[in-house]
């Protein structure tokens, strides 16, 4: 990627700008933009989109902003921005709204969620789908591409699901599934 684009610069500088406050705010922004269904219940519909870029540690916001360079640096390229936007925009209102009303059903525990680990999951399965015969190389130590890519990212999620409970895990089993579902067309350009 030569250049970033305007829409990859942009949620860099979001997610950043977004993360330190909440490191500095002592707990105001996490308060107001996290994922919480009970809240959005409640009439607080903002938290549909706040959520994915406050992060709360350094590794995870370094993760996510390589993430977002990278790889949506790549889609972009490849898809414009516009596309791009609407690619981002539907997995996480998905995610949300999916995650709100699981929220809702009794028994289900309650759940507050922030950064962008849903969307990077996201991003790095519409990248192997879009860029079937590319590799990617993980923390130094996996080569993989394609359907492996894919596999592996929903695969993780699934583990971390049985780990932590599908609750906590809502948000990114349902952006893995809206990124490995999403239509064919709509990846081309």
């Amino acid at each position: 990627m030569d250049v970033a684009s305007k829409l990859v610069t942009r949620w860099i500088a979001l997610t950043l700008a977004a993360s330190i406050v909440a490191a500095l705010d002592g707990g105001w922004l996490v308060h107001w933009a996290s994922l919480a269904p009970a809240k959005i219940w409640h009439g607080e519909v903002w938290r549909l989109v706040t959520w994915p870029f406050v992060e709360l540690g350094p590794v995870q916001l370094i993760l996510t902003c390589v993430a977002i360079y990278k790889l949506g640096g790549d889609l972009a390229q490849r898809w414009g921005d516009r596309r791009l936007f609407r690619f981002a925009r539907h997995v996480v209102l998905s995610a949300a709204v999916v995650t709100a009303i699981a929220g809702a059903i009794p028994g289900l525990g309650y759940i507050q969620r922030l950064g962008g680990w849903a969307i990077c999951d996201a991003l790095v399965i519409a990248w192997a789908r879009q860029f079937p015969a590319r590799t990617l190389t993980v923390y130094g130590m996996l080569t993989v591409g394609g359907r492996e890519l894919v596999s592996i990212t929903v695969g993780a999620a699934i583990v971390f699901a049985i780990y932590f409970g599908p609750m906590t895990m809502a948000p990114e089993l349902v952006a893995c599934a809206a990124a490995a579902l999403y239509p064919q067309s709509w990846l081309r350009r």
